[in-house]
């Protein structure tokens, strides 16, 4: 018989077991828990567990608040013991793995997986976990495999199919990649094909041929995946790109001879084709080789570009760094110590987003100035935004919009990876945007330190030549 997923009783359903000890705590755990009254409930699995240590409903259910709570620690410990007492419930163990790797646990969280695994053959859950944290452990070939397992038992896996294009992209794969990139579609309910009159480009010979290429959501992206318009016109297409109207006027200055719209302002045609934005590295780019240019293609207006070059002057001499800490999955301010210890260099916030407390807290903890100009718009002037990066002598970010644009203006970056990022294909320089250089974490844990200092180490290399320029 298939053994149960599931592990936790409803108060409802448990047994009137009252003189086995710490079934009567244990329902009065579930009873509490059902209620809301997190703390009552807590105090009654714990009794239930000193009463009896046999008892898996209430390691497990115990752990869930404690999780619930932020106590992952705790976390740990009951569903360690949920699982060991349950060791083919598959529950005990996908609880288990999550809080492992909450824990930085992440070889463990594997192991718990794998046994979650073996408990639902057929399911494809806990493959799908399996896969998706090898891929965060940097193991890209045990994290293809496995999601390949999950699309075996699940043809129609999306999240699967797309975390199997990152694995593949990110080990230069780019056949199978593009491949399976195509199935970010699948949950818009509207393939590409569908959207125009015209037939989808699936590179077909294109010269002299007038073609539409309009964008896809997340601004990143749009922006990355314009630089494959240089080749679109190296074919000898007639193209007209519909971006973002934040982007209008960048894009038409990068590419001269294209005629760039707005999003939704294309007009009736006809065009001959017409493909999306992410739609076109597979057609062009097949491999590594076939990038064309060093990706730098973004050049602002005149006026901003002067406006900050003077802003930037008046901070003094030194480098000036663009900084942009992102996401909770990289470093935050606090940890930026070995880059804020340096001498010589104007911090200059590039984050739309971030956290004015957050920006005064690392200013007086380390005893910097980080530079914010609250009159600009870092979100919707991106004429201001590249005017700014084309100043900048660095920048450091996590993946976001502003990586991709300092890329495009070719301002030397530094950029975080965590092990999820695939633009650089295996390598450790983007071909998208070769100024931009990938820091690694390593493998398997969470600390950033000694990224952060490597870094330090190369600004402080950038200085001095800077320095012995001037």
């Amino acid at each position: 018989m298939a053994p149960d997923r599931r592990l936790a009783p409803s108060a409802p359903s448990l047994p009137n077991h009252s003189s086995v000890p710490g079934v009567p705590a244990l329902q009065r755990g579930l009873a509490a828990q059902q209620a809301g009254r997190t703390d009552e409930a807590i105090r009654a699995f714990r009794r239930a567990v000193l009463q009896n240590p046999g008892l898996a409903p209430a390691h497990f259910n115990l752990g869930q608040l404690l999780r619930d709570q932020g106590d992952y620690a705790g976390a740990t410990v009951c569903f360690e013991g949920a699982a060991r007492l349950r060791p083919t419930v598959a529950d005990a163990w996908l609880t288990l793995g999550a809080v492992l790797e909450k824990t930085e646990r992440f070889h463990d969280a594997v192991a718990a997986y794998q046994r979650a695994a073996e408990c639902l053959p057929d399911d494809p859950a806990p493959t799908y976990q399996l896969g998706k944290t090898l891929l965060a452990l940097g193991d890209i070939e045990g994290a293809a495999a496995a999601f390949r397992t999950v699309i075996e038992r699940q043809a129609d896996h999306v999240d699967a199919h797309r975390d199997l294009a990152t694995a593949l992209l990110a080990a230069g794969n780019f056949g199978g990649g593009w491949k399976e990139y195509e199935w970010r579609w699948a949950k818009q309910g509207l393939g590409p094909a569908a959207r125009f009159p015209w037939p989808l480009w699936n590179g077909e010979a294109i010269a002299g041929r007038r073609i539409l290429v309009w964008c896809e959501p997340g601004l990143g992206s749009e922006v990355l995946f314009a630089t494959c318009v240089r080749e679109l016109v190296a074919l000898g297409a007639l193209v007209t790109v519909a971006a973002s109207a934040r982007l209008v006027s960048l894009f038409a200055r990068a590419f001269p001879g294209v005629d760039v719209v707005a999003d939704g302002d294309w007009g009736e045609g006809p065009y001959h084709y017409h493909c999306p934005l992410g739609g076109l590295p597979k057609q062009v780019r097949r491999s590594r080789a076939a990038f064309l240019g060093s990706g730098k293609f973004l050049v602002p207006d005149s006026q901003h570009a002067t406006r900050w070059a003077n802003r930037l002057d008046r901070l003094g001499p030194g480098l000036k760094v663009g900084i942009c800490a992102g996401a909770e999955a990289y470093p935050s301010l606090a940890a930026w110590q070995p880059l804020f210890d340096l001498a010589g260099i104007h911090w200059i916030n590039l984050q739309p987003d971030a956290s004015e407390a957050e920006l005064v807290a690392a200013s007086e903890r380390f005893g910097i100035r980080i530079h914010c100009w609250q009159s600009e718009d870092l979100t919707n002037d991106l004429e201001s935004v590249v005017g700014l990066l084309w100043n900048l002598d660095a920048v450091v970010t996590a993946p976001a919009v502003v990586s991709a644009l300092a890329g495009g203006a070719g301002t030397p970056t530094w950029q975080f990876d965590n092990g999820s990022d695939w633009t650089t294909h295996g390598e450790d320089r983007s071909p998208w945007f070769p100024s931009i250089q990938v820091v690694r974490r390593a493998a398997g844990t969470k600390d950033w330190t000694p990224v952060l200092h490597q870094i330090g180490a190369e600004l402080s290399e950038l200085r001095v030549r800077q320095e012995a320029v001037v």
